[in-house]
């Protein structure tokens, strides 16, 4: 429409560059809000930090708003640019994927003891973005008391947060083929804003080749926490890094999905089923999980 108007009203043509970059900006906030609007039904847990007494929309808003300054950020602006064309790439090209996808390898929990999943599932309803499709089947975890809180005191401090600082590990055997680190973890918490000034929205990752196409990202790692280096053979439940607050992470927490392809940016995003799995106290040999459950391996097993 601003193109119509600049045109034929004021006589002035739009150069190429704003068009695309108008056309990131409109993308990314659409697909935050469809999103958003997926799983805010099914959110019953309380919103962290001083920005939880305005609730999860409250958290959505100042997230996005604050977002939008990503774009003067010439780092994650061209990453934002590689994310839009990659998706509408992927409309395009990979869209045979759901649920029923079969693993090829079998997959543990990227942790010990029990954690909570905060978002992500393998329906459109519980999907952690169903629109961004690298991240279609993408899950967020944090652990969490008795009340669904996820730190304690005020959760303005890293240390608050209960998942903070613990150890994040392989969910399978595999080559690393990528590792970005030394980005500091998000300078505020607590109060929904975007680390727009971050170099790297994705944050430390790894990035680990389980199988063909199949490769699993590890995010939001604690800064200079991460042992693996790329070409290492990493097993079953080695530890990579800690769970951290860096890049576009809303409070402490580990990102981990599968995709098809060592690029980020133009891969598809991949069920996963997690074996020999405890979920909500019920041991599952092969179990896709969702949010709201409680998930934990199986003790004493290890997966080979």
């Amino acid at each position: 429409m601003f193109v119509i108007v600049s045109k034929y009203i004021f006589d002035y043509r739009v150069p190429g560059v704003f068009i695309i970059l108008g056309y990131v900006v409109i993308y990314t906030i659409v697909s935050a809000l469809l999103s958003t609007s997926e799983n805010d039904s099914e959110t019953t847990y309380p919103t962290s930090g001083p920005i939880g007494k305005f609730g999860q929309k409250g958290l959505i808003f100042t997230f996005g708003l604050t977002g939008l300054l990503s774009f003067l950020n010439p780092f994650q602006l061209v990453q934002i640019f590689k994310q839009a064309i990659g998706n509408f790439k992927l409309k395009t090209e990979r869209l045979d994927i759901d649920k029923n996808y079969q693993n090829k390898v079998q997959y543990s929990l990227p942790f010990d003891g029990c954690w909570f999943v905060y978002n992500g599932g393998v329906e459109e309803s519980n999907s952690h973005s169903w629109n961004v499709l690298t991240q279609r089947y993408a899950y967020d975890f944090v652990v969490v008391n008795e009340k669904f809180e996820r730190h304690d005191e005020k959760g303005t401090k890293l240390k608050d947060y209960y998942c903070y600082n613990k150890d994040i590990k392989s969910c399978a055997s595999g080559i690393v083929v990528k590792v970005v680190d030394g980005i500091r973890d998000a300078p505020l918490v607590g109060y929904g804003i975007v680390d727009f000034l971050s170099r790297n929205f994705i944050g430390n990752h790894v990035i680990i080749k389980h199988a063909d196409a199949e490769y699993g990202l590890y995010a939001h790692l604690v800064k200079k926490s991460i042992t693996v280096r790329v070409g290492d053979q990493v097993q079953t439940g080695q530890f990579i890094g800690k769970c951290g607050h860096s890049g576009h992470s809303s409070e402490p927490h580990l990102h981990f999905h599968l995709q098809d392809r060592e690029n980020f940016f133009f891969a598809m995003g991949l069920p996963v089923r997690f074996s020999k799995v405890k979920v909500n106290r019920i041991i599952e040999e092969s179990h896709h999980i969702s949010c709201g459950d409680f998930v934990e391996n199986s003790k004493n097993e290890i997966l080979e």
